[in-house]
């Protein structure tokens, strides 16, 4: 078994934290959460974007120097596997809706060639395998449940434009991770801002249209207080998404992922992202792995090439399809669980290995703080 020393962090998010944040946000704590209510509705307005700040955003994923030695740890047991998980929302298919009038074609510029394919890369030199590939061959594919709950969160760092990877787990409530809405510095200034979020979002095309009008921010003091360190024991965050018009939600459109905890490490998991690295960040893409125990932070990492731009995207357990003879852990029988987000990758991209922060009761009081504060949003 290998073994790699203690490594120094030096997170992307930390470095975007010293352009700061021309914004007058508060922070409210409540036990393990922080939040930031939205600012003046002009401040956040789809109309302060240009093609330019869509162009230049800055794929976002904070990097390690170093292997852990707990990568290379292939026994590991599912953390508490014995403990009852518990599911704080279950998996929606979207209502019979039309989109019709929700559909964009935002400024998007890619060398991306349709017919082209991504050639799997089995493992890196981080020795965890993996699959990798397109999440669907042509965007009407992926505007199809379950595709449609993930999409791409672009936002504004000071002045300076950013992409991450996010999900839906509750019709008005977007999933992501912490460092794509704050900086780590335990500040109110360190809140990003200017959030929108794009399901589906394919080379420029918004099937579900751009939802940038939002209430809420919602991230846990792990993260908020954390210095901007990777791996991080909470590294998540959650998004409240206003209505549209017509008082729809994103989610009654797209459908929803659920959430389940603990049930990440020692689980084999599907992971979503728009990697910078791979067709500029433009089409999602999908790794399959297993989650190897990290150790003590409540991390796991899986193989992957995915790079900066995938960080918040979704860890899902059992993508898509529904179990009932998982006697052994009947828990593991759900489909479309959310357990985790990407979280960080290595500085080294030839290791070809993430890692995320597992789900655990902390989630739950997360996403219970948005439901209470926007009941509308649940």
């Amino acid at each position: 078994m290998n073994r790699y020393p203690t490594h120094p962090m030096r997170p992307l998010a930390l470095l975007l934290a010293g352009l700061g944040l021309a914004l007058n946000a508060s922070a409210a704590r409540v036990g393990d959460v922080v939040s930031m209510d939205a600012p003046a509705v002009a401040a956040q307005s789809s109309s302060t974007w240009s093609a330019a700040d869509y162009a230049s955003a800055r794929p976002v994923t904070p990097t390690v120097n170093f292997l852990p030695p707990q990568a290379f740890d292939y026994n590991s047991a599912a953390a508490t596997a014995s403990s009852t998980p518990v599911v704080a929302s279950s998996p929606a298919q979207p209502p019979t809706l039309s989109a019709r009038g929700l559909r964009q074609i935002l400024p998007f510029t890619s060398s991306v060639d349709p017919s082209s394919t991504i050639t799997p890369s089995a493992v890196g030199t981080g020795s965890i395998q993996f699959t990798s590939s397109r999440v669907a061959a042509v965007a009407a594919e992926e505007s199809v449940w379950p595709r449609s709950a993930a999409g791409k969160l672009y936002f504004k760092v000071g002045t300076g434009s950013a992409m991450c990877t996010a999900s839906l787990i509750k019709p008005g409530i977007v999933l992501t991770a912490g460092h794509c809405v704050h900086s780590g510095n335990g500040l109110a200034s360190g809140w990003y801002n200017s959030f929108q979020y794009i399901p589906a979002f394919r080379s420029g095309s918004a099937p579900f249209g751009t939802w940038s009008s939002w209430a809420s921010v919602y991230t846990t003091t792990n993260w908020f207080s954390g210095g901007g360190g990777v791996p991080n024991t909470r590294d998540w965050a959650l998004i409240v998404m206003n209505r549209n018009a017509s008082l729809k939600r994103v989610g009654d459109y797209t459908g929803t992922l659920g959430v389940q905890y603990p049930a990440m490490i020692g689980k084999h998991v599907t992971v979503i992202g728009y990697p910078g690295n791979l067709d500029s960040g433009g089409v999602m893409h999908r790794v399959d792995s297993m989650v190897n125990n990290y150790g003590s932070l409540n991390n796991g990492t899986w193989g992957s090439d995915m790079q900066g731009g995938s960080s918040g995207g979704p860890v899902i357990l059992n993508y898509r399809v529904n179990y009932t003879n998982s006697s052994s852990l009947p828990q593991d029988n759900n489909a479309n669980m959310a357990v985790s987000v990407v979280s960080w990758g290595y500085t080294n991209t030839a290791v070809k290995i993430q890692g995320g922060s597992q789900f655990d009761s902390t989630l739950a009081s997360t996403l219970t703080a948005a439901c209470t504060a926007y009941p509308w949003a649940c």
